[in-house]
Order: structure tokens, then sequence, then C-alpha cells
């Protein structure tokens, strides 16, 4: 009997660890089968404008990305995708975490454009949560990004934390974010207030709907998506192996090294080659220019050269045009992708005499002054020719005139003898 009841207690456990089992791996593939959700936050709204420049306004091209990144993003299997907001209406950055925290969001893109005080910074950047899991998961979303915008021929400004005078992430969207546990990302596409980037969205609204398109690949890249209504299939597409810190402070430092050297100086053009050093160990070269004043006024800002968006070569070299008869202060200015500046030291560079003009403009004067003067000689011959003539013509009808004239007369002398030779024979 003991024997029985022991079998049966086993029996019992045995059914129960079978469904405990059968129960927990359904579990699992609800899970697994559970869609991806994502927020996607169109920058500013109703009386919160965001940057103005021309005849164009950030609130209303955010919305128009937002809404072609949703319909792209569609096309993917598994997924639900959340707009912020449909229309243009104020709402704060809190509530835009708090929606995507209410939606359970497995991520948030919140879609911006740039413009800067002086006018002059140009191209794409992605800011991503300083801290711990929430920095890795948006570096790796932002590492995608920036190769997509670049392959587009945008400029890298590359991928940045920031952070407040209480050590939190500066910007709004990424410490709600954060603070509610949901992975973010804010990008902004480009400048509105500079010429290099105004080629990337003043063409046509259907160039912000590609800005959404190219969002929605590099989401789609990110959480691994595929489609079988397009046939894309990113589920095996890598991500950065991204070591996990604590924190992640920007660089607030200067380039330790901005120097310049003169490597030749055409005198005849005016033409100077410079060749510019500058290094920072804990970022890279964004942005040279330079100075023919000392530093009191520079040049528009000119791309360093850089392999990969986060690396800069320590060198660069460039042309400048010095003015003729006027001396110079030379100096050069490096920006870090944290647009922290450090100055070169100072060339002075003495005039340059204005070059001397050539014999061979002299010798067309005098061709010129040569035809010119075989021109009025050949208008003179013309003249002459003319005139003679016209001379001849005079004598012409004078001899004429004189021959009729002895005619006329001769004609009455024979009238009058006539007349005498009648009176003589009556």
């Amino acid at each position: 009997m003991e024997r029985v009841i022991k079998k049966f207690y086993i029996y019992i456990l045995s059914m129960i660890a079978a469904a405990t089992g059968l129960w927990t791996c359904m579990q699992i593939n609800v899970q697994a089968d559970e869609p991806v959700i994502v927020v996607i936050d169109p920058g500013h709204g109703g009386k919160n404008l965001g940057a103005e420049y021309d005849e164009y306004t950030e609130k209303d091209m955010t919305l128009i990305v937002a809404r072609a990144m949703k319909e792209e993003l569609e096309k993917y299997d598994d997924i639900i995708v959340y707009l912020t907001h449909d229309s243009d209406v104020d709402m704060s950055i809190k509530d835009r975490a708090l929606f995507a925290k209410e939606r359970n969001a497995d991520f948030l893109f919140c879609l911006h454009f740039n413009s800067s005080v002086n006018h002059n910074l140009y191209g794409a950047e992605v800011w991503v949560s300083a801290f711990g899991d929430y920095y890795i998961k948006g570096r790796q979303f932002a590492e995608i990004s920036m190769d997509i915008f670049e392959d587009m021929g945008l400029y890298s400004r590359g991928i940045k934390t920031r952070l407040n005078d209480k050590e939190e992430n500066y910007y709004g969207i990424l410490r709600y974010c954060t603070e509610e546990g949901i992975p973010a990302a804010l990008i902004e596409h480009c400048h509105l207030d500079q010429e290099n980037d105004k080629p990337f969205y003043q063409q046509s609204e259907e160039q912000l709907e590609e800005f959404g398109r190219k969002d929605a690949e590099a989401a789609a890249k990110y959480l691994g998506l595929k489609s079988a209504q397009t046939g894309v299939d990113y589920s095996d597409f890598p991500k950065a192996d991204v070591p996990f810190q604590e924190i992640v402070r920007p660089d607030r430092s200067e380039p330790e090294v901005c120097e310049i050297e003169i490597l030749d100086i055409d005198e005849e053009s005016g033409t100077a080659t410079i060749s510019m050093h500058a290094e920072d160990s804990e970022s890279y070269i964004l942005y040279y220019s330079y100075s023919l004043d000392g530093g009191y006024t520079y040049t528009e800002l000119f791309s360093w050269p850089r392999p990969v968006w986060n690396q800069s070569e320590p060198m660069c070299i460039f042309d400048i045009q010095l003015p003729f008869d006027k001396g110079i202060e030379l100096r050069a200015i490096a920006y870090n992708g944290f647009d922290v500046v450090s100055e070169s030291n100072i060339i002075d560079i003495p005039p340059i005499a204005e070059p001397k003009p050539s014999e061979e403009p002299e010798m067309e004067d005098e061709n010129i002054e040569y035809e010119d003067l075989q021109e009025f000689i050949f208008d003179d011959i013309e003249d002459s020719a003319d005139t003679q003539e016209t001379t001849w013509l005079i004598v012409f009808i004078l001899i004429i005139s004189l021959i009729m004239a002895v005619v006329f007369f001769a004609m009455i002398r024979m009238l009058f003898k006539l007349k005498r030779y009648s009176k003589r024979r009556r």
C-alpha cells in the first residue's frame, strides 16, 4: 500500500513538473512572439516652433519626417509604432516620455533639425543617454544611423552625450526616458541655417520623407526586424560592441595640439600652402578655420579629414590666398567633436609684391595699335581714292563743257557767215 501511495505521489509531482515546464515554454513563446513597440517623437509642436530659417520651421519638418518613418516601419513584421502626436499641438517633454512608458515602448526616437548661434556649424548628430545600458542601446542605434547619414552625403558631427549642472542628461527627452526606463535617441538630421546642409532639405518635401525612411531603416537594423512585404531581413544585423560604463561624460577639454606651419608660398599667384597639426585624445577634430588678422576674424568652417566619424587624421594640408602688398598674421583654429576649440600659433607673413604685368599684354597692345594704324592707312587710301575719283569726274565734266562751248561758239559764227552771204546775193 505504501508503495502504491509513493508511486501516486511521484506521478502527481511529475505531472506538476511537466505542467510547469509546459507553462514556462508557453510563456517564453508568447514573449518571443510579442511585437516590438516603438514610439516616434516629432520634436516641438504648437507654440514651440523649434528652429526657424528662411521659410522653414522645425516643428512642421519633424512631423513630416515622423509620419514617413512610421509608415516605413509599419512595413516590417511584429512591430507596433506610435507617434507622440500626429498634429501641431503643444506637448511637454515629460508627457512624451510618459506616453512611451504607458505603451511599454522598447525604444523612443526623438526627431529634430538643428541650428547654431553663429550659423556656421553643419552636419548630422545623434544624442544619447550618458548612463549605463541606456548609453549602450542609444550608441548601438546611433552607430547605424550615423553610417546611413554619411552614405546620404551628410557630414557626421558624431554621437554625443551632454550633462547638466546636476550631472543628469541635459536634454529633457533623454533625461525623462532614462528615468522611466525607456531607451532613447535624439536625432539632429542637419542644420537649417548653413549652406552645406541646405541641399539636404530645401529641394522638396520628398527629402524630408526620405529622412523618415532612413530613420526607419536605422531603427529596423538596430531592432533586428524583417519584412515579409518587402523581403528585407535585418534579424542578424550586427550591432556595435559598446562597453558598459556607469556614466559617459562629454569631452569638455580643448584639443591638446593645434599648430600650423608654412610649406610653400607662390609669390606669383599669392598662394600659400599650410600644414596644420591638430589632435584631441578624448575626442576627434571636427572642423578647422583660419584667420589672416591674428584671430580677430575667421573664415568659414572647413571639414577636417577623418577616416571614420569618431577618428581624425593628425594633419591637414590646405591652400590659402594671400593679399598682395599687405602683411598678415596667420592663425588657425581647431574644433573637436564637442565644438570645443583651440587656437594655433601665429605666423607673420610679410607683404608680397604684386607681380608686374607680363610683356605679353604689351605686345597685344602694340599689335592692336599696329592694326589700328593699318586700318587708318587703308581707310585714308580708300578716302584718297574716293577723292581722286571725284576730281577726275569734275575734270571730265569741265572738258565736256569746254568742248560744248567751243562747238556752240563755232555754230554761232557759221550762222553769222551764212547771214552775210545771203545779203550779198541779193
